[in-house]
């Protein structure tokens, strides 16, 4: 199994390589957007994994598509900071260092994005059982991402 940097590492490497960028307003609209892209990406996981087979390929396609609905979630809350960032680690790093209440597991994000990476750039399959075996706590974590920042969208 590979080796992982800590969330603390990652953070550090993250902020001294610059992968983190400052924005100079919260943009809501933009957040809201990307809401949005994350709604839809979750609504075509959910058609396509009614219509599979465990034995399809496809699910490579419903584990991609909530894993980018997540990254997306990630990238709208960090708005709110006034912050994005220039890739996954730093992402989910971001999460886990700034945003502890949310109780984000760092190895659990990790893992996903590796197996994510596996697929996309390395031509590693995704099955039924890799998917079923991360699907509750993606759907958990979309979720409290979403009502986070649906609460930050509509505060006064």
């Amino acid at each position: 199994m590979q080796e992982f940097r800590s969330k603390e590492e990652s953070y550090k490497s993250c902020q001294a390589g610059g992968f983190f960028i400052k924005l100079l307003y919260v943009n809501k609209q933009r957040a809201k957007s990307l809401l949005d892209n994350a709604d839809t990406n979750l609504s075509s996981a959910n058609k396509l994994a009614d219509a599979l087979q465990k034995g399809d390929k496809g699910w490579m396609n419903v584990y991609t598509m909530h894993y980018e609905a997540l990254r997306i979630c990630i990238e709208a809350l960090m708005i709110f900071d006034k912050v994005v960032s220039k890739n996954h680690e730093c992402l989910f790093s971001y999460l886990c260092m700034k945003k502890p209440e949310l109780n984000p597991d760092w190895d659990f994000f990790q893992k996903i994005r590796t197996k994510r990476n596996g697929a996309n750039y390395y031509g590693e399959r995704i099955s039924y059982e890799d998917w079923k075996s991360v699907e509750v706590q993606v759907k958990m974590y979309i979720s409290t991402l979403k009502k986070e920042i649906e609460k930050l969208l509509y505060k006064r």
